[in-house]
């Protein structure tokens, strides 16, 4: 595992002369960006000032038809003109390139990193972590590849899925509501099970009555399992297609890697065991591995974001001790 010494060195001598060229850049971004905003807002005033100013007389509908086209004028130029003067259409490309990529072969050579490319749904829904039906699914930046023996996956991505509603004069409105946004991870068990097993937040705390909704969870095949460590039933609860197994999956000290993990990471963590694959989901409010047009990027603190990001997904591996060969796949 790489430390964040040897990752500010790596940054001070290898990154730096890349993040001040795209530093550049992105200064220029925003400068031209706050041209274009600060004249198109003095020629809106200047429109609206003039036409205020008119005489009475002359404030008839065609006017008004001439004022809206006028306005409509300066925002459509606006646009264009930010599309092909302020904007820089391969900052976000070498952005992904020059800062992300490096990173990720920092923390390790054996990882790919493709910018556009994500975990797939059928991933998402194989895990069976969310039920829900998804109709809109996206992601980026995939990293895959080899930790010591064990391979992984993980990319950001977001699940979402519609409601529409009709109010009484007949129209619809659609509505869209966020299942999951984060990061998604996956990597080969080293134990084999045929059943899934399904550890999720426990958002209903302990006590009888917590116990007895978390039993009546009828949208899962699997069933409530209790488990005798009181301090990882503290932060999720479990559900399996078989009990036996999902004590087999959960050893203690396995049980013990996943809370203390969830201590240092305090997101929404959800995981399953579903033919033989670990998949972890860590909630995120924020943008993972995207660029900021109004913070240095010479900042170490802000690179350093983006690895710790990364570091978090691919410790997993050690984390959770995945490594640790002693069972083998039938």
């Amino acid at each position: 595992m790489k430390s964040l010494d040897e990752f500010q060195k790596f940054f001070n001598q290898v990154m730096m002369p890349d993040l001040k060229a795209l530093d550049d850049r992105r200064k220029k971004i925003v400068n031209r960006s706050a041209i274009v905003i600060l004249l198109t807002l003095l020629l809106l005033l200047l429109a609206t000032v003039i036409y205020l100013n008119l005489d009475a007389s002359k404030q008839d509908n065609n006017s008004v038809f001439y004022f809206i086209l006028v306005l409509a004028a300066i925002i459509i130029g606006a646009i264009i003109t930010g599309n092909n003067w302020a904007r820089d259409k391969t900052f976000y490309s070498d952005f992904k390139q020059k800062v992300i990529e490096p990173i990720v072969k920092f923390v390790s050579p054996e990882l790919n990193y493709e910018p556009k490319n994500y975990v797939g749904s059928d991933s998402f829904q194989r895990s069976r972590i969310f039920l829900n039906r998804i109709d809109r699914y996206s992601g980026d930046d995939m990293v895959h590849g080899k930790v010591d023996k064990t391979q992984i996956w993980f990319s950001e991505v977001k699940a979402e899925y519609k409601t529409t509603t009709t109010d009484k004069k007949g129209r619809t409105k659609t509505t869209w509501h966020t299942i999951f946004k984060g990061l998604f991870f996956i990597a080969d068990f080293n134990k084999h099970f045929q059943t899934s097993t399904v550890v999720l937040p426990n958002r209903l705390g302990k006590g009888f009555l917590a116990d007895f909704f978390k039993k009546m969870n009828f949208s899962r095949r699997e069933k409530l399992v209790k488990l005798e460590d009181p301090d990882f039933n503290k932060h999720f609860v479990v559900y399996g297609e078989d009990q036996v197994e999902a004590r087999y999956v959960l050893s203690t000290s396995l049980m013990r890697r996943i809370s203390e993990f969830r201590e240092k990471h305090p997101n929404h963590l959800y995981i399953s065991f579903v033919n033989s694959f670990l998949y972890i989901a860590i909630a995120y409010r924020k943008n993972l591995f995207e660029p900021s047009y109004f913070k240095k990027m010479t900042r170490f603190s802000l690179v350093q974001e983006y690895f710790e990001d990364i570091q978090l997904a691919v410790n997993i591996v050690e984390d959770l001790n995945l490594n640790n060969r002693i069972w083998t796949k039938q």
